[in-house]
């Protein structure tokens, strides 16, 4: 398989890599992150988790990727989780794929090279989005968190699609100034690839497979809570996970050729 980031790394490096890597991403997936809160557990925000399991995929390859994945959410599961929770196989299947997916996401658009492309393509999904969450909320009057139900009130349906829409302005001008700042970087992949294939990434694993997966572990009259919260949590981990991304290819740059 064609390396995306041709390494000088060998098999044996690769190996030790991937090791720490699943010991990194544990730490951050269980203790530098916010887990199960009490009205809504399904949502976890990790301070570089997902975004090492991505890297993983992209700088080792995706069987790496896939083993980082795995083995971090089991691991953090049974060494640092101390939640009266269950094991859920649906929830480790989710960061499994995250580890999977990103190599075969990051090659596909290295292929455009049109980078203003992917930044309107990027915004058109990501203004969807954020038109579905807003209508969802003003026209859907209640939703339901396991067995007890909640009602949108006025306020709430007007608060939250303005949060959301100022969510979604940040995320835009945070692209901009990403690019400008590493417009001269040299990376083996643009900050627009980088940025989009996260959101693809965040949007196809998390939000539609992951609401799935959480839907059988927490139950599916749960779905839609799940769902709209994943999708209000893609627009804070595209800008987390494009930032550490980054910083992880400014780390490791003595390892691959330009």
């Amino acid at each position: 398989m064609t390396p995306l980031i041709k390494t000088r790394l060998n098999n044996i490096q690769k190996i030790c890599l991937c090791g720490f890597f699943i010991a990194l991403t544990t730490i951050l997936q269980k203790v530098v992150a916010i887990n199960y809160v009490a009205i809504i557990p399904f949502l976890r925000l990790s301070l570089g988790g997902p975004a090492l399991i991505i890297f993983s995929s992209i700088f080792l390859g995706p069987i790496y990727g896939l083993l980082t994945g795995l083995a971090s959410d089991i691991l953090g599961y049974f060494l640092l989780d101390m939640s009266s929770f269950a094991f859920f196989p649906q929830i480790t299947a989710i960061y499994g794929l995250l580890g999977l997916l990103p190599y075969f996401v990051f090659y596909l658009f290295k292929k455009i090279k049109n980078d203003k492309l992917l930044f309107v393509l990027q915004i058109i999904f990501m203004s969807a989005l954020f038109l579905f969450v807003s209508l969802f909320i003003i026209f859907v009057p209640s939703i339901t968190l396991y067995s007890k139900t909640y009602t949108f009130d006025t306020m709430q349906k007007i608060l939250i699609p303005l949060i959301l829409f100022f969510l979604f302005a940040f995320l835009i001008v945070f692209i901009s100034i990403l690019n400008k700042k590493y417009h001269n970087q040299h990376f083996p992949v643009s900050i627009n690839n980088i940025t989009f294939s996260c959101f693809i990434l965040e949007l196809f694993v998390m939000v539609i497979f992951g609401s799935i997966m959480k839907g059988f572990a927490f139950g599916f009259q749960t779905y839609p809570a799940i769902l709209i919260t994943q999708i209000v949590v893609l627009f804070f981990n595209i800008p987390l996970n494009s930032v550490f991304i980054v910083l992880f290819l400014k780390l490791t740059q003595r390892f691959y050729y330009q």
